[in-house]
């Protein structure tokens, strides 16, 4: 099979995944991933390599993500609460004493609320 071809799963067919924002979390498509190892089913949902065109835009024009997190959690995909923040680069540089300034960064609940609680609501 060549790149843009796919290998049906017997048992799942074309195996879709709803793919989201790695920012937003916002859908962004379908993922057809065929047969997978063990000829597996593929997960409902998976976070897409591509930011949306939303956050993609933030993102041209110079802007920075915080995204909260859970208190205690790390690691490359740590449990989001569904709170973010768009800041400028000058904020970021006050937020922030890591240089270069992350284009997106996990913050953690407890300090994310101390900063801006008052002023965003949460999913929650």
């Amino acid at each position: 099979m060549g790149k843009d071809s796919i290998t049906l799963s017997p048992k799942h067919g074309v195996n879709p995944s709803i793919t989201h924002c790695p920012i937003c979390g916002k859908e962004t498509g379908v993922a057809l991933l065929g047969r997978l190892k063990g000829d597996a089913e593929a997960p409902r949902d998976i976070r897409d390599t591509h930011p949306c065109p939303d956050c993609q835009a933030v993102l041209n024009k110079g802007g920075n993500f915080i995204i909260e997190t859970r208190d205690g959690e790390s690691g490359d995909n740590p449990f989001r609460t569904g709170r973010i923040v768009a800041v400028t680069t000058e904020a970021a540089e006050r937020l922030f004493t890591l240089r270069p300034i992350p284009r997106v960064a996990y913050m953690e609940h407890t300090p994310f609320e101390n900063l801006f609680g008052e002023h965003l609501k949460g999913n929650d």
